[in-house]
């Protein structure tokens, strides 16, 4: 029989009769971290980010959306970011960012690079990523005082490249953690595979190589303590995304948590679309709560932690007893 405090949960939310309430909105600082910061002088490249913009809608409105290159001072000159252009919105594109190594290449394209790896939405994924493990680490060291198996699902989990390295600090610990990785992208499952036998975590997890569309059949039976999912709201319009909750909410243990990532609106946003070739669906951390509540989330059991340059935020949701 359905749950039901968690039906009548889902009819308030759906029909807006929740109460209204103060969201908790909190901004991580911790400077053990290594968070990038904005720099000074960043208004004079967001002045050149637009110039550029307005150039390249211009340019495909002129010769067509399908350009091999858009502007030479962006995907041009710099081999990387024509990569991360050419496979934006994919884990490839992630992988790259959260890899890159600035002043590594001391060429003229090199340096280049090394440029637009300062927007602030460049280093806003770099900071989501502490982020992510950081919190990531809390929820496993509370529940590791609980449970004697941690079980962690993984929804479009690309590279994992995050999770994998958690997962390696707590095997050190003698607290070794057992994972689902779902994701429809093949490439990305085998690269996960490769940085999981690395980090000598493989056997603890299993790798399913489908969409969300099968996720109950697909982990049935698995009841995970933690669901994960960063890098994949972005591209799931609300009606899909409040399903997704949904579905979350029921696969979820009694005080199990969803740990979930959002982008907010920022002043490069109009440059990522166009010119990096990556559009998103963009909520604030107020739309981002609504969207969780709808899919039956309690709003005294929802926080929201943004990283420091307030582009990426993080909701964390705790399913009650």
């Amino acid at each position: 029989m359905a749950n039901k405090f968690y039906q009548w949960q889902k009819f308030r939310s759906r029909f807006g009769l929740w109460e209204s309430e103060e969201i908790s909105v909190t901004v991580d600082k911790n400077p053990n971290l290594g968070y990038e910061k904005r720099k000074w002088w960043y208004f004079l490249m967001l002045i050149w980010t637009w110039i550029l913009t307005i150039w390249v809608v211009l340019k495909k409105k002129t010769l067509g959306p399908n350009l091999k290159i858009h502007n030479f001072w962006f995907d041009g000159i710099s081999p990387v970011c024509r990569e991360v252009k050419e496979n934006a919105t994919t884990w490839k594109a992630l992988d790259i960012i959260y890899n890159y190594i600035p002043g590594k290449d001391k060429s003229f394209s090199g340096q280049v690079t090394d440029f637009w790896s300062q927007l602030n939405n460049i280093k806003a994924l770099r900071n989501r990523l502490k982020l992510v493990k950081h919190t990531l680490r809390g929820i496993i060291e509370n529940l590791s005082t609980k449970e004697l198996e941690i079980r962690l699902l993984s929804i479009a989990s690309g590279s994992a490249q995050g999770v994998i390295e958690i997962m390696a600090e707590f095997k050190q610990k003698g607290i070794p953690i057992r994972a689902i990785f779902l994701d429809l992208n093949s490439a990305a499952i085998e690269h996960s595979k490769k940085l999981a036998q690395k980090a000598e975590v493989i056997d603890q997890i299993t790798f399913i190589n489908k969409g969300v569309n099968v996720l109950e059949e697909a982990v049935k039976n698995f009841n995970p303590h933690i669901v994960e999912i960063v890098g994949f709201l972005e591209y799931r319009p609300e009606e899909k995304a409040i399903k997704l909750a949904e579905k979350i909410y029921q696969l979820l243990l009694p005080d199990g948590v969803l740990l979930i990532s959002n982008i907010s609106n920022s002043l490069e946003h109009l440059f990522l679309h166009y010119v990096a070739n990556w559009p998103m669906i963009y909520r604030s951390p107020k739309k981002l709560t609504e969207l969780l509540i709808k899919g039956g989330f309690n709003s005294k059991n929802i926080k929201i932690i943004y990283e420091p340059l307030k582009i990426h935020e993080i909701a964390i949701c705790q399913k009650p007893f």
